[in-house]
């Protein structure tokens, strides 16, 4: 194979790292871009990339990890690329991907899969008639929120509807389980790269936060083709899977685009950037060969 170009569209954190020592050390070019640092420029009916003056379309595959308080530009970008025929992951955020927990919620339940029941108010008027058929305690959570951020559980009917008294960001309502520990899958392509079990403390509801137990898993059939069957909903080459396990099914807390993976990899033993630029090739070659 020739030398390749790869574009990171991100930000030099570890795991970006992690994916350009897996670039490098199969001899292949790679620039770490940030979004905000690329020039769009609209001429008549051409569309043109560029970042110091380097026109992006002369490199061969595009990663993106970074881009949230500019996501209208990525997808404009990620769109472009595609019709230009260059290797995207994940080629969907140019297509159909809504940065939305709802969007998320629509899709595994389309799919048939477990999903807790959910709900989404825009309104106060709609959160009052939700509270009737609620059983408290319930968790709340920012339809565009990250990392476990902004998530809350509410115990009474009072304490709910004062909380959406004064918040005016739209949240999705949730069921709570109590559960013990939830389990996070990274998937790449239609390959399962591991699995692990995250321990929910005592004093918490969530696994997100900083110490959280994590112990690598097995992954058995069912989980297997739980996980990827989510992946597939979402239409995602690269997913990490949130699922937990309650009266002997699982079911899917979410699907993150761009997962990260310190604690996966602290946990497994598993670098997911080999997997990933292992595909992002295959990937390559296969829009290749559609090209000839």
């Amino acid at each position: 194979m020739k030398q390749l170009k790869f574009i990171i569209i991100g930000y030099p954190n570890k795991n970006t790292l992690d994916l350009v020592s897996e670039i490098e050390a199969r001899n292949h070019l790679v620039s770490v871009i940030p979004l905000k640092d690329i020039a769009f420029e609209f001429s008549g009916n051409i569309f043109k990339a560029s970042w110091n003056g380097y026109d992006l379309y002369k490199a061969d595959i595009f990663i993106f990890r970074a881009y949230n308080i500019n996501i209208d530009e990525a997808r404009i970008l990620a769109e472009n690329l595609n019709k230009k025929n260059k290797t995207v992951l994940d080629e969907v955020l140019g297509s159909q991907f809504i940065q939305n927990k709802i969007f998320d919620a629509s899709r595994i339940v389309q799919a048939g899969l477990n999903h807790p029941r959910t709900f989404l108010a825009l309104s106060n008027a709609s959160c009052e008639k939700i509270a009737i058929d609620l059983k408290f305690p319930v968790v709340v959570k920012p339809c565009a929120g990250q990392k476990g951020k902004g998530i809350k559980k509410i115990d009474t009917k009072k304490e709910f509807l004062e909380f959406f008294s004064k918040n005016q960001q739209k949240y999705l309502i949730q069921d709570f389980f109590n559960l013990t520990s939830d389990i996070r899958v990274i998937v790449v392509g239609s390959e399962i790269v591991g699995a692990y079990r995250r321990f929910i403390p005592k004093n918490d509801f969530r696994s997100t936060g900083k110490g959280v137990l994590s112990v690598s898993m097995k992954v058995d059939l069912i989980l297997k083709e739980t996980a990827l069957a989510a992946t597939r909903a979402m239409g995602y080459d690269i997913a990490g899977v949130d699922l937990f396990e309650y009266d002997g099914k699982y079911f899917i807390l979410e699907v993150n685009f761009t997962p990260q993976w310190q604690r996966f990899k602290k946990a497994t033993g598993i670098n997911p950037a080999k997997h990933i630029i292992d595909y992002a090739l295959r990937k390559y070659e296969e829009n290749k060969n559609i090209m000839c």
